[in-house]
């Protein structure tokens, strides 16, 4: 790497802050996480190419947007057939690399549409948390990397896991304090209507919610629209 050494450990340096300072806010926070660890990747890393960014969902291959037009779309390829290096590297839980996609016999259709962009080889970095595997990146890559090059790649990926992971606990506690917000709003709208107590209010949702088989949250959710007149369905119960 020579010469390249220094400002390469600048702009590392750099995107891993950006990683740490992403995690700041709890707007969009995962897809944003995933978004800046695609383009730190793609910064940093001498011929990086394209990257892509997924999550997995139940060990699912879930792809997001990363602004990268090229990698999202060979990301979808992956996500529609549920196969790849990204998909596999998602079920096995360790990197997959395809020095050749055309040669590789595998993944076709993956292979086609790489070759349209000019992408032959791709690398899927696994972003591994405490409970198992959070996401994959995905460099797709005109030539396989070189071993410097990989390492570098190799150490994002780990930063991002560490973003990733309190991304995810971010969004989680943001949807238990929005969950708990507008369960409260509902009681409090059941309480004024009925003249219920709270905890006879809270029975109510209760039971619509094992009414109609939907969670409890979203009976909450219904009843606050409708009290504000916005409400878009029927009632749950």
């Amino acid at each position: 790497m020579g010469d390249d050494v220094q400002p390469i450990g600048e702009a590392l340096l750099t995107a891993a802050a950006d990683l740490t300072g992403v995690m700041s806010t709890d707007d969009d926070v995962v897809d944003r996480t995933l978004r800046t660890a695609a383009s730190a990747v793609a910064t940093v890393v001498p011929g990086a190419g394209h990257v892509g960014a997924a999550v997995t969902v139940r060990g699912t291959f879930a792809a997001r947007a990363t602004g990268d037009a090229v990698a999202e779309e060979l990301d979808a390829v992956q996500a529609s057939g549920r196969s790849g290096p990204g998909p596999e590297a998602a079920a096995r839980g360790t990197c997959v690399e395809v020095p050749d996609l055309v040669a590789d016999p595998r993944w076709p259709r993956l292979a086609e549409a790489a070759a349209r962009h000019g992408v032959t080889s791709a690398l899927s970095l696994v972003l591994r948390g405490h409970d198992g595997v959070l996401g994959v990146l995905t460099l797709y890559t005109p030539a396989p990397l070189d071993p410097d090059a990989r390492v570098l790649a190799e150490a994002l990926t780990a930063q991002a896991a560490v973003a990733l992971f309190g991304a995810q606990r971010i969004a989680g506690l943001a949807r238990a304090v929005s969950s708990r917000d507008v369960i409260g709003q509902a009681k409090g709208i059941l309480i004024q209507r009925d003249g219920v107590d709270d905890e006879s209010a809270f029975a109510m949702l209760v039971q619509a919610s094992q009414a109609t088989n939907m969670k409890l949250v979203d009976v909450a959710q219904w009843l606050v629209s409708q009290a504000k007149g916005t409400a878009t369905t029927d009632a749950p119960a």
